[in-house]
């Protein structure tokens, strides 16, 4: 390892208020001498230069990053931008998704990198700090030529202190380390400072591997966030922590404000103001505070009554409040901050299955991770756009990752606005038994906890993803058990500052966990890898927080990012053979990870594929056809024979929601945010009401109902015959399904549907009396690859944003595809019989272009020129 000299680090901004990324700060104006809170971001002038590593820089390197002037020297066009942002934006390097690119990139975090900028400041003897929202990762400090601080912690911002260094043209520079140790001749990643374990180099890694596509790997390096100078006079508030709380009557609501500060005068007072959603004040409250060696702490409650209830996706709406936090000297306002609250109950009355004011609410969703693999500077917009991805997928519930950087605090603002409700990891913790992870699990638990409890989205906080688990011997490949789980201990001392900070929210030390083994689907939490173990009890289980099956982009996307010769290599054969196992080519390897060929959909009931474009289908089909199956007998939640109303499940997440790499692996939504077939299977499988065919040694039709009201109509179910295209039996049957229940329907041999050739369809649908129709499905009769399907002609019709689609005959796998990439539609690769009109939405900023339609085995499909 590379010599560097001890750093001074000090003190770490984390509370809810230093973290800033969360709070809403309102700069108090003042007539009088003194300025109050300021805030300034240090945005322009930035520049980066490549340096070879070293452990501080020498006084001409430091002229020179002032001056502005020496050769190597790249203008940041917008802050904040990470090295490989600049060098991109420059031209000096390609895409790193491009096939091969990210190898050749590897020299970016080999080297040391200077940031540069000026910026301007009083120069009167206010107190100052420089606050680093986020640094990736071992980053020293200078001002004016001085060294004032390091950091090696990607996690977490810094805070320094530099009161009475300030000029009236100031100089700063950030010298970034290279996170490699090259002094045996290959890249070893540096996991603490100079050895020391009381430094660790805190940050994720995924660095340094290519699960989440990179191949071989991609590490990065600069500023992600903002860099803020702040400046008070007589007092300020440094920690902010906010909780509102419900009554077992929903009546009444109570929001409890701690905040702490440090200030100079005699007298303080902090005001809190509560603001309803129609922008009301409808409480306040004032405390004075005493200041004790400069520094005070203090607690406000507001109550209020018959508040407006928040409420999950598909349960109600979300009304939020903003408690408004003012610190006051003589009743001027030198500091003022917000918070975003909701008012809601959550209870848990069995494991994991949870009760939201009152209401029982099964949880369907998937797993969220990093957005973007290539840079850490948050995108506002392609959140966005993912979270529109998910309300149309109608997830309710998603789980945050913890083993990358958490979200910024936008992203729990659009989950506390959309309805979301949020299994939360906490980020990346070393869940170990040595005292000095238990001391940076301690410490970052509590910081993470004070940042984010207030936002009502969040349901839940996990210790660690998969920690238990690797212990147990049967989830290690040498089949020894090498348990106890040693980092337990620091996982209850986590869930200890759960209790003492946030008690009414569950907390759990790892996930899967719980049960008679840490993957036990049927009494604790599951990750679904029974593609690759068997594991008892996964017909209906308790709660899966994950569950993997991979697929391909569409064949567009992954023209993208492969080349020819690697989609689809000479003489290439799908055979599956002895010495061909892998259902994809070989040449597929370099763009997937994690043993993804044994995690496939049942892939041998479909055809074999003779081109790229099948190979996409077989693998998304066959995905689409294991996450049809899995989710519909969950949310059933009970053998057709069990005569109880008992739903087993209490959840069901899918992963991984989206693509942070273009790659070939278990996304829904792929890296240029292009829907796989696998997002309309769920979609569909997530709808509200489902028609649901359970097809075993009997079929059995079932309506389950995950709205908030009664659904009754007629449930008609129908043979269709392929060839013949007709219909050749049907049944109807009247129901009702109380909100948050399932039910048959009906046996269909039972009811006149019994025996009947495999070339038929099964068709239903659930009409409500209005005739509006609530759900459909349909279903093969034989696996996909026995089937000959007909060559079906569409007629689709045009009117304004909304298609009409028919046949006249049954229709497999019809395929929206929108000319020149970028289009988005409610739904897609659905079936269709005849007589049935189909509705699909286009959604997103489109307004004209040509679309195709095209069933998968039809030989010829129908193009519209559209237009808004």
């Amino acid at each position: 390892m590379r010599a560097m000299t001890r750093r001074n680090f000090l003190k770490q901004a984390g509370t809810s208020l230093a973290v800033g990324i969360s709070s809403k700060t309102l700069v108090a104006g003042s007539s009088h001498a003194t300025i109050g809170f300021k805030q300034k971001e240090l945005a322009e002038g930035w520049r980066v230069k490549s340096i070879s590593p070293r452990a501080s820089l020498d006084p001409s390197l430091l002229t020179e990053a002032a001056s502005g002037r020496g050769e190597g020297w790249f203008g940041v066009a917008q802050m904040p931008a990470m090295v490989h942002d600049v060098l991109l934006a420059q031209g000096r390097i390609e895409e790193p998704w491009l096939p091969g690119r990210a190898e050749k990139c590897q020299w970016v975090a080999e080297q040391d990198w200077l940031y540069a900028t000026t910026f301007s400041a009083d120069a009167k003897n206010h107190e100052a700090r420089l606050r680093f929202l986020g640094l990736d990762t071992i980053v020293d400090v200078y001002l004016n030529g001085k060294k004032i601080a390091g950091h090696s912690n990607m996690y977490w911002p810094l805070e320094v202190d530099v009161s009475n260094m300030l000029l009236a043209l100031n100089t700063l520079v950030l010298h970034f380390h290279t996170v490699f140790d090259r002094s045996g001749g290959k890249s070893v990643p540096i996991e603490y400072l100079d050895g020391d374990r009381s430094r660790p180099v805190r940050r994720p890694a995924q660095n340094y591997g290519n699960y989440l596509g990179p191949f071989p790997s991609f590490s990065r390096v600069g500023a992600y966030d903002r860099v803020l100078l702040e400046t008070s006079d007589e007092a300020r508030m440094t920690e902010i922590v906010t909780g509102a709380s419900l009554d077992e009557s929903l009546i009444q609501g109570a929001v409890k404000i701690d905040v702490a500060g440090v200030g100079h005068v005699s007298s303080l007072d902090v005001h809190v103001r509560l603001i309803d959603p129609d922008g009301h004040s409808v409480g306040e409250e004032s405390k004075s505070v005493k200041l004790q060696n400069e520094t005070f702490t203090t607690s406000v409650l507001i109550k209020t009554d018959h508040p407006k209830l928040w409420w999950p996706r598909g349960y109600g709406s979300q009304p939020l409040y903003q408690a408004e936090i003012s610190l006051l000297a003589a009743g001027r306002p030198l500091h003022t901050e917000r918070r975003t609250i909701g008012f809601r109950r959550i209870t848990m009355p069995e494991h994991l299955h949870f009760v939201v004011n009152g209401v029982p609410v099964k949880l369907w969703g998937s797993d969220w991770v990093t957005p973007d693999w290539k840079t850490e500077v948050w995108d506002q917009s392609r959140v966005e756009k993912l979270i529109a991805l998910a309300e149309n997928a109608n997830i309710n519930t998603i789980r945050v990752w913890g083993e990358v950087v958490s979200p910024r605090d936008n992203f729990y603002d659009l989950a506390d606005a959309h309805g979301f409700l949020l299994w939360q990891d906490f980020t990346d913790l070393p869940l170990a038994p040595d005292e000095e992870s238990r001391a940076v699990c301690r410490r970052e638990s509590e910081l993470f906890l004070k940042r984010l409890k207030h936002h009502p989205s969040i349901l839940c906080w996990c210790g660690k993803n998969e920690a238990a688990m690797w212990f147990y011997k049967d989830y290690n490949n040498d089949f020894k058990d090498h348990g106890p789980w040693p980092g337990l201990a620091a996982a209850e001392e986590v869930g200890a500052i759960c209790k003492r900070l946030d008690l009414d929210r569950y907390y759990q030390p790892s996930t899967p966990y719980n049960g008679a083994f840490p993957n036990d689907p049927q009494k604790g939490n599951t990750h679904g890898y029974t593609n690759i173990w068997f594991v008892p009890g996964y017909d209906f289980v308790n709660f899966a927080s994950e569950d993997t099956r991979i697929t391909a982009p569409t064949l567009e996307s992954l023209k993208k990012f492969m080349t020819p010769e690697d989609r689809w290599p000479a003489g290439y054969s799908t055979m599956m053979l002895a010495n061909n196992h892998i259902p994809y080519p070989k040449t597929w390897l370099k763009y997937t990870t994690s043993e993804s060929w044994k995690k496939t959909g049942p892939v041998e009931q479909f055809y074999d594929a003779t081109d790229e474009a099948g190979l996409v289908y077989r693998l998304g089909m066959s995905a689409s056809l294991y996450y049809r199956d899995t989710i519909e007998r969950q949310r059933r939640g009970r053998d057709a024979t069990d005569t109880t109303s008992q739903r087993r499940c209490g959840g069901y997440l899918a992963w991984k929601f989206h693509d942070s790499w273009p790659q070939i692996y278990s996304a829904k939504v792929d890296y240029f945010l292009e829907p796989y077939h696998v997002y309309y299977a769920l979609r569909r499988a997530y709808a509200p009401v489902l028609l649901s065919f359970d097809i075993g040694t009997y079929i059995y039709a079932w309506v389950v109902n995950d709205s908030t009201e009664p659904v009754s109509g007629n449930v008609k179910i129908q043979l269709l015959h392929l060839d013949r295209n007709e219909f050749t039996r049907e049944i109807t049957r009247e129901v009702t399904v109380p909100p948050g229940e399932s039910a048959v329907v009906v046996r269909l041999d039972q009811a006149g549907i019994a025996s009947f050739r495999r070339e038929h369809i099964l068709f239903g649908t659930f009409t409500a009396n209005s005739g509006r129709v609530l759900a459909r499905s349909s279903a093969l009769a034989d696996i996909e690859r026995r089937i000959s399907f007909p060559d079906a002609r569409l007629d689709v019709q045009a009117k304004g944003k909304t298609l009409t689609i028919a046949t006249d005959k049954f229709a497999r796998c019809v395929t929206l595809e929108g000319e020149g990439g970028g289009w988005l539609f409610d739904d897609n690769y659905f079936d269709i019989v005849p007589g049935e009109e189909k509705t699909v939405h286009i959604l997103g900023e489109k307004s004209q272009g040509r679309i195709r339609i095209k069933p998968w085995y039809s030989t010829e499909g129908a193009s519209l020129d559209w237009k808004t």
